[in-house]
């Protein structure tokens, strides 16, 4: 047995209390910010692919250690924290959190959804969906939990490569996570590049350089240790082509210098590094607080461009991809202004020769200009359709509601390649304002008309569903059609027209005995309703605060579920002209059986 002297005893006891009494004053000495953040975890230092195949319980072990060092670095920088296994997870807790982040996956919200061609070919497959795209929480997901939970919603936070390891690099050190609240200087290294990095070289104009300024974020990582869980980078082709993201850090990895480990889309955060705050620098716990107050302020900042579907390339893309062959190189060169984005290609793009006949690039808001005004004019109405309608997320019934949407918006619109090809709206430059078009009664306000990838859905089905004739004697007739959604949603649409001269009724004054219109969706079994029925643009009757409907609209409702059935719309009303009013009727309509 070794023997230790009394001075080294007490020498080891007073090293160890200083040590205890340092920490306990560096915790103490940190202000905490005033924040309730709810930390989701279930997932372990231990990666998804490890080789070692390690047991059920060690994998449990390493998910509550993991859980326990992020409660204990959160409860160190802020007032509130609460910690939840993501199973426990629903969208609605974070409505009392002013920031969620979410380190695990939480229970499935709508189903995978695959369809296949006569060869058995995948033609559609769309992973399950874990949160609404209304979900516009503040929230902040580690490695590849951005891309497991935004595919189905459309995030940008997708999976280019799941091998981010430990340092970062093409940093943003002016981005607010390096300068506050919590103060903290980064410690840089030239260090060499990747060699898979430089192997992009022949992508890029610039020269990447053979070293770079790095930063440590973590102790270990997958390259050095094996089986430790690996980070995620996102594309970073038509990431920034959205006034909702930021690109603040690249990082080590297999993929390009311009991958992106630490971003931003909408009120989503994406922290690609993988490790828990035992294996993070003390300088990236700093940094892992000042994110996560960033993301607090993130609150309402929605995702305008919705990416549903990684594997549709940008023109930078193709771009890449032509440019090893001087005649590819030639031919992608000149067409490259009239590219556009045709869902039934593989990479997503074709040229289109509409843009080519009109002269004008698919990115340049005056093609919209020059469609309507065809529309306007009546020349080639269907080229100047397909225009509107491929690069637009607006449907109108006139040339008149094309270009007073164009007119209000066009300073304001922006081209996104990575969101579908399509000109959308910029709301930082008009909130909560709509042009042309209200799905609501009596003036009440709506996000932008031209936004909504989902009501675009609905609104183009509702186009082609064909609607019995009307007259004098039957004024009202209406059809039912399913739209299934990029998001997961199933919409049933009703699509009503009346007889010009009659009208049905939206809201009746309680001094008038008019009978207000019913309209109602019934499911099948294994599905739910999800969020309101719409309620279409109607127009004021007389001056008792009576409203109307007339002409053609329609009536939709978005679920949720799985299985086979059919829905009905049910739809009671009252139809009236300036002189007379017939019998009240109720109707019932079926849409066909979803298999």
């Amino acid at each position: 047995m070794r023997n230790y002297s009394i001075k080294s005893v007490i020498t080891l006891v007073l090293t160890v209390l200083f040590i205890n009494v340092s920490f306990s004053q560096t915790q103490s000495a940190v202000k905490k910010e005033n924040l309730k953040v709810l930390f989701v975890g279930g997932t372990s230092e231990i990666s998804a692919y490890a080789q070692s195949k390690p047991a059920p319980e060690v994998i449990e072990a390493s998910v509550q250690k993991r859980m326990k060092a992020f409660e204990t670095l959160l409860k160190t920088y802020f007032t509130e924290v609460t910690v939840i296994r993501a199973k426990e997870f629903r969208e609605e807790l974070s409505d009392n959190f002013d920031v969620t982040i979410i380190d695990g996956m939480p229970p499935e919200r709508v189903p995978l959804y695959t369809e296949k061609d006569e060869k058995g070919n995948y033609t559609v497959y769309k992973n399950a969906g874990f949160l609404s795209e209304e979900f516009d929480n503040p929230t902040l997901m580690i490695a590849d939990i951005p891309d497991r939970i935004g595919r189905r919603i459309g995030l940008k936070l997708d999976w280019y490569c799941l091998c981010l390891d430990a340092h970062a690099y093409n940093i943003d050190k002016s981005h607010s996570i390096f300068k506050g609240p919590f103060k903290v200087s980064l410690t840089m290294e030239e260090l060499p590049t990747p060699k898979d990095a430089l192997s992009f070289q022949k992508y890029y104009k610039d020269i990447i350089p053979a070293t770079q300024q790095m930063w440590r974020v973590q102790t270990q990582g997958y390259m050095t240790t094996p089986d430790f869980r690996v980070g995620m980078v996102c594309r970073p082709w038509g990431f920034t082509d959205s006034p909702d993201t930021e690109v603040i850090s690249g990082g080590v990895s297999l993929k390009s210098p311009d991958a992106i480990a630490i971003g931003r889309h909408g009120n989503f955060f994406h922290w690609g590094f993988a490790a828990s705050p035992d294996y993070m620098t003390e300088e990236a716990k700093v940094v892992f607080a000042n994110a996560v107050h960033y993301t607090s302020k993130l609150k309402g900042e929605k995702v305008i461009a919705r990416k549903y579907d990684d594997r549709k390339s940008t023109r930078n893309e193709m771009f890449f991809v032509y440019s090893r062959s001087p005649k590819d190189s030639a031919v992608m060169s000149t067409n490259l202004p009239y590219l556009y984005m045709d869902k039934g290609s593989r990479s997503g793009l074709k040229i289109d020769e509409d843009a080519k006949l009109v002269g004008v690039a698919t990115n340049n808001h005056l093609i919209l200009d020059r469609a309507i005004t065809m529309l306007e004019k009546g020349e080639s109405t269907d080229v100047s359709q397909r225009i509107l309608d491929r690069y637009t997320l607006v449907t109108f019934c006139s040339p008149k509601g094309y270009r007073d949407w164009y007119e209000k918006y066009k300073q304001d619109l922006f081209f996104t390649e990575s969101g579908g090809f399509y000109f959308l709206v910029n709301p930082k430059s008009k909130p909560n304002t709509t042009a042309g078009k209200s799905n609501t009664t009596a003036g009440e306000s709506n996000p932008i008309y031209g936004n909504d990838y989902s009501l675009m859905l609905i609104e183009r089905a509702a186009r082609g569903v064909k609607v019995g004739e009307t007259d004098n004697l039957n004024p009202v007739n209406a059809a039912v059609t399913l739209v299934r959604l990029d998001n997961g949603e199933i919409a049933v649409v009703a699509r009503v027209k009346i007889e010009k001269g009659f009208h049905i009724y939206a809201k009746v004054s309680e001094r008038e005995p008019y009978i207000e219109t019913v309209a109602d969706f019934v499911a099948p079994e294994g599905y739910k309703p999800y969020g309101e029925r719409n309620t279409p643009a109607s127009i004021k009757y007389g001056e008792n605060g009576t409203f109307i409907y007339e002409g053609d609209f329609i009536f939709y409702q978005k679920f949720l579920g799985k299985g086979p059935g059919q829905f009905k719309f049910n739809f009671a009303y009252q139809c009236c002209d300036d002189q007379i009013c017939m019998p009240p009727v109720e109707r019932e309509f079926l849409t066909g059986t979803l298999l």
